[in-house]
């Protein structure tokens, strides 16, 4: 197999066609079923360099980007803090904060705060390190904008971004309503970011596995019998491993690369949240087999299309899991479901904010101590956590394990995920047969531009009222769990 630096030439080639030519080649029927890759060849060939200076860049980032990154999570990953008198890799104690009640959850918060900062003056050089390499790379392309080169490869619209970012902000009133309520059922008068995802109570009903794929085949079947027969294929193929072991590497993953098999990569532990787990990755499943019917160039997807696809089959099965709960569980449940959509929305759109502002900071000033790092991260944390939470300075050292910040304005896909999936879902409630829309959408690839993809199944994601309608949703959510809480 070819290395990347060794083809780089095709598409410089490609990119090299002048503009009237352009024209006629995206315009040509001969060439119609390649017209939007050539179109995406296109848009990037203006941020291009020479075929010499492309593989020089590929062959540094190795050296400026990549070995920095690992060197973070290596030093990372070594760090150790008491927790119940052992010590525990501080991956896993910032996980396990939000489920510890009060008294253990603030001392091992402190004591993971502090582990950060000592070994911050390492994550100092790196990130002024990638930021640094990404200036100079953004300014040799002429890419006037820092999230320029994420939009143009996750293949969305600029202003598209912009109006979702400016949007969800305005909405910070959202979220930091959220953290009041949030703040008076944990019955504290006011929150440290130890308490951000803390839970307002234990759902103990056990889901083992085959209870989980009847749960996830039922929200299927409602949606459609072949995604439940999809997902039966999936559990009887062995393309599904589910439980934690050994060597086994943790989270939830789907793999399936053009014509292989798609396999669902699990660490089920029968809790619920590992029911919306399996209803994720099983978005991602369903996906990557209805895109493996375009032609070869167009298989697969945008990451934010991705993020649509998973959310949406998990919505479903959040509702289906409903059903399975007490009164008091269901309380117990909504107000997890809204800790998760302020994390996915409102956080990480916090987190594009301070991203964008820490690149002007480098760019203006060449380099930022750890210090003013922290002090600006904490100064975004507060913006859409709201006056119920008390944040210091020194939370703002999560820069340090904050691994989202070093894959440039990433966070951007997971708001814009939560709220197209949620939009379709509403659609589907209310009109059943726009299954066939969201199926159209699922075999759609990455055949057309993410806007002309929903855009095609009549949702205009370029219309900025589109996004408001999923953050009055999420208001409205608040408000039911003020009143189930009263």
């Amino acid at each position: 197999m070819l290395s990347g630096s060794r083809v780089i030439f095709f598409n410089l080639k490609i990119g090299q066609i002048p503009p009237q030519r352009q024209k006629v080649f995206l315009k040509h029927p001969a060439l119609a079923r390649y017209a939007y890759k050539l179109e995406r060849i296109f848009r990037s060939a203006k941020y291009q360099l020479s075929e010499a200076e492309e593989q020089i860049v590929d062959l540094l980032s190795q050296t400026s980007y990549t070995f920095w990154i690992d060197g973070q999570d290596k030093l990372l990953s070594q760090q150790l803090v008491e927790q119940g008198g052992e010590k525990i890799p501080i991956n896993r104690a910032l996980a396990l904060i939000s489920d510890l009640p009060i008294k253990e959850r603030h001392p091992l918060y402190q004591k993971s705060i502090e582990k950060l900062k000592e070994i911050s003056h390492f994550a100092e050089a790196e990130i002024n390190a990638v930021y640094n390499f990404k200036k100079v790379m953004d300014e040799r392309r002429k890419l006037p904008k820092p999230y320029g080169a994420t939009i143009i490869g996750y293949e969305n619209e600029e202003a598209t971004v912009e109006n979702l970012v400016a949007l969800v902000t305005k909405y910070f009133t959202v979220s930091q309503r959220f953290y009041r309520l949030h703040a008076k059922l944990l019955g504290e008068k006011k929150l440290v970011m130890a308490d951000r995802g803390s839970k307002i109570g234990a759902i103990k009903k056990k889901f083992p596995f085959p209870d989980a794929l009847e749960i996830v085949g039922t929200a299927l079947e409602k949606f459609g019998p072949q995604y439940t027969a999809m997902l039966s294929n999936f559990a009887t193929h062995g393309q599904i491993d589910v439980y934690p072991r050994q060597g086994k590497t943790g989270g939830a993953y789907c793999s399936g690369l053009n014509q292989h098999p798609t396999f669902l990569l699990l660490n089920h532990v029968d809790d619920i949240r590992s029911v919306e787990i399996l209803a994720h990755e099983m978005g991602h499943a369903i996906h990557t087999e209805l895109s493996k019917k375009q032609v070869p160039h167009y298989r697969g997807y945008s990451t934010v299309t991705a993020e649509v696809a998973s959310t949406f089959f998990e919505q479903l099965t959040i509702a289906e899991l409903e059903q399975h709960l007490s009164e008091k569980e269901k309380l117990i449940f909504l107000h997890n479901k809204l800790l998760g959509d302020i994390s996915t929305i409102f956080r990480q759109v916090a987190c594009f904010n301070f991203e964008l502002e820490l690149h002007q900071h480098i760019r203006e000033a060449g380099q930022l101590d750890k210090e003013k790092i922290a002090e600006l991260l904490a100064k975004h944390l507060r913006s859409y956590t709201g006056s119920a939470m008390k944040v210091s300075t020194d939370d703002g050292y999560f820069f340090v394990a904050w691994s989202h910040l070093r894959r440039f304005f990433y966070v951007y896909s997971y708001a814009y995920g939560q709220l197209v999936s949620r939009a379709l879902y509403e659609k589907w409630k209310a009109e059943p047969r726009y299954a066939a829309k969201i199926e159209q959408f699922l075999k759609a690839g990455c055949s057309k531009s993410p806007e002309n993809i929903f855009k095609s199944i009549g949702v205009d994601t370029t219309n900025p009222a589109f996004f408001e309608s999923g953050l009055k949703s999420i208001e409205a959510d608040v408000k039911r769990l003020e009143k189930l809480a009263k």
